[in-house]
């Protein structure tokens, strides 16, 4: 059972509320998607609401599952387990009939690039800029991105980079001078014995959020942070190596961090997350992240948005990259 309140620490959370509000989000999200929905989708859903303090529209959320539907083909990636991630972002928009129709536009102007369709080219779409006008040249800068992230990791590199690609690029940018830079992180955190792969590529290029030039007091940053994690019991995996670029990139101080800590081990006490402690995690970042923004006016609401998306997207990705869904739908890039 959760304690009441934590005392003493850096983000002043009621837990018994945040486990009730969880408990029922996560039965509203199951009844509006269904109860087949793979339960890692659901839990993901419910713990963006949870940490934005958002209300979960069950009407809102089965509008725009039902205009996927309509607008989409059986073999779309919006009818797989990933779509009930996309629809849960794309709530916030009025039209449902629109939003899904510009998202089917943006996976067309990312194909037009020859960014392979796929299901990280669907998530990736939702990051695509909303101006009309800079849509095929912020898809072109995108495509950069990615062939220059690809020149130095050509194994690496494939269509879960897409997300990220689009993400953090944007016409003006240098994407050499970017890639290198996540290369350089790359390489440097490898000597930090933290394992080659996917989620190292992610977490590398997560720090250049801020800045396309290196820092390398992130690395540091990143370091400290997850010695300090594993030191108070926290269990960090590869796939929560971004997380740790989010925190690094937003400079928690010691008691936020702390904070975070035991905001961790009260939600890894509840009955919901006990098959799936793999997300405790993500939720306590993301939690923890929306109270700093509420203290910290330096957090602007681009910048929240923007780290909100980045979460999602490494939780649609986690959940895409162990889902046979996935493996079926979706070919590297081309």
């Amino acid at each position: 059972m959760l304690r009441k309140t934590g005392k003493g620490v850096g983000f002043n959370m009621d837990y018994v509320m945040i486990e009730n509000e969880f408990a029922n989000i996560v039965e509203d999200v199951s009844k509006a998607a269904g109860w087949t929905v793979d339960r890692k989708i659901v839990l993901a859903i419910a713990s963006t609401f949870v940490a934005s303090g958002k209300t979960f529209d069950a009407t809102k959320y089965k509008n725009v599952l039902q205009e996927m539907k309509k607008q989409s083909t059986w073999m779309s990636p919006l009818r797989t387990t990933v779509g009930y991630s996309i629809a849960a972002n794309l709530m916030e928009q009025d039209d449902a009939e629109n939003a899904v129709k510009n998202l089917l536009t943006n996976v067309s102007i990312l194909k037009e690039v020859k960014f392979r369709s796929g299901n990280f080219s669907y998530i990736g779409a939702q990051f695509l800029t909303e101006d009309e006008q800079d849509k095929k040249a912020h898809a072109q800068a995108a495509r950069a991105l990615f062939d220059a992230i690809r020149k130095h990791h050509p194994f690496l590199t494939s269509y879960e980079d897409i997300p990220y690609a689009v993400l953090l690029s944007s016409p003006s940018d240098d994407v050499e001078m970017r890639a290198a830079t996540m290369n350089r992180y790359y390489k440097e955190l490898r000597t930090y014995n933290f394992n080659a792969g996917n989620e190292l590529q992610w977490l590398s290029q997560v720090l250049t959020f801020f800045s396309p030039q290196f820092d390398g007091q992130l690395v540091s940053d990143v370091v400290a942070l997850r010695d300090v994690l594993k030191k108070q019991s926290v269990k960090v995996k590869a796939m929560h190596y971004p997380l740790l670029g989010f925190l690094a990139i937003l400079n928690l101080n010691k008691t936020q961090l702390q904070g975070l800590i035991d905001l961790y081990h009260e939600l890894k006490d509840m009955k919901l997350l006990k098959w799936h402690r793999e997300f405790v995690l993500f939720m306590a970042v993301q939690i923890a992240i929306y109270d700093m923004a509420k203290v910290q006016k330096s957090l602007s609401m681009t910048i929240m948005s923007s780290i909100e998306l980045l979460i999602q997207a490494q939780q649609a990705a986690m959940i895409a990259a162990v889902s046979a869904a996935t493996i079926a739908s979706s070919s590297s890039s081309s």
